[in-house]
């Protein structure tokens, strides 16, 4: 569990940060967003102490931040950046490799570690593990610095803006890839954005930062919902009604959920749901590696539920 307890940020007179009281549970997929200089990424920072609080203090499982060997606190942690930050001159396994090797772990060890996660991501290691970054293309590249994340099997992985760089085809990509590698390794993961769609679709839970203190903290139903003030309502408005959007469908509790069953098509928009109902009195689906069922009943009545608190 992370915590932030009265955490306060300044720069001699600028505050950056006040009052931030937090919590992220264990194996969360956890999203800070904002617009640029609301204090999110300094938030982020603090948890691997490249950024120390003016005041309060950060915890992580129960002990400070501050009082972790920052060496040991930093190989225990994945981070993702904008770039991809792959090291020029160590190729694909040895940049996936680096924290194995710095924690002592076996060559042979650090080697099956890679192949491994390069199949995970659809990169085949006897192809891939000895290319050099700059043979690599903008996506796999990142994938390639989502898995060295991943090497040590973190309890934590921090994440900043690290999608914003890529265009919106690869950017979907790699938000599907980060929700399967979260389902499958159940991390927590600290998420940095300043697009509210990409948190509304990635984040289970959600905080909105504004001039360095939080607006609202909520799932991403709950945010749509209820916007706790005028700036969260203004900052996740669109002209698509909010409700129009399969995080928030799913939020809503109307779908019928399957079981111990992911045999169905994956739906991804919306309006595909809406599409498939039309000729048919119910349609199973998955949805981030869960499957559910629909009727057009189940879909109408959620219209107008939703229409009506509009």
């Amino acid at each position: 569990m992370i915590t932030y307890k009265e955490v306060g940020m300044k720069y001699e007179k600028n505050v950056v940060l006040h009052d931030i009281n937090l919590t992220i549970d264990d194996g969360e997929l956890f999203v800070l967003v904002g617009p640029s200089g609301s204090g999110k990424t300094t938030l982020l920072r603090m948890l691997n102490r490249l950024t120390v609080p003016t005041d309060g203090n950060v915890y992580f499982d129960d002990k400070k931040i501050k009082d972790y060997d920052v060496q040991k606190l930093r190989l225990d942690m994945g981070y993702v950046l904008q770039d991809s930050s792959l090291f020029p001159n160590l190729n694909v396994e040895d940049n996936i490799a680096i924290q194995l090797e710095q924690k002592g772990v076996s060559k042979q060890e650090r080697h099956q570690r890679a192949a491994e996660l390069l199949e995970s991501v659809e990169l085949d290691p006897k192809k891939y593990a000895k290319r050099m970054p700059d043979e690599l293309s903008g996506g796999q590249q990142q994938r390639v610095a989502i898995i060295r994340a991943l090497a040590t099997s973190p309890k934590l992985v921090l994440m900043d803006e690290s999608f914003s760089a890529l265009d919106p085809v690869l950017r979907r990509k790699s938000q599907d890839l980060v929700l399967k590698l979260h389902a499958k390794y159940k991390m927590t993961v600290v998420f940095v954005t300043h697009d509210m769609q990409e948190a509304l679709r990635m984040g289970q839970k959600i905080a909105i930062l504004n001039q360095g203190e939080v607006q609202q903290v909520g799932t991403p139903h709950e945010i749509m919902q209820n916007p706790a003030n005028d700036f969260v309502k203004k900052f996740f408005g669109t002209k698509t009604p909010h409700w129009w959007n399969m995080d928030f469908l799913i939020g809503s509790k109307v779908l019928t959920e399957i079981q111990n069953s992911t045999d169905y098509p994956e739906v991804e928009q919306f309006g595909e749901l809406v599409n498939s109902l039309k000729d048919h009195t119910e349609i199973k689906f998955s949805y981030q590696n869960k499957a559910y069922s629909l009727t057009p009943q189940q879909l109408l009545a959620y219209f107008e539920k939703e229409g009506d608190n509009q």
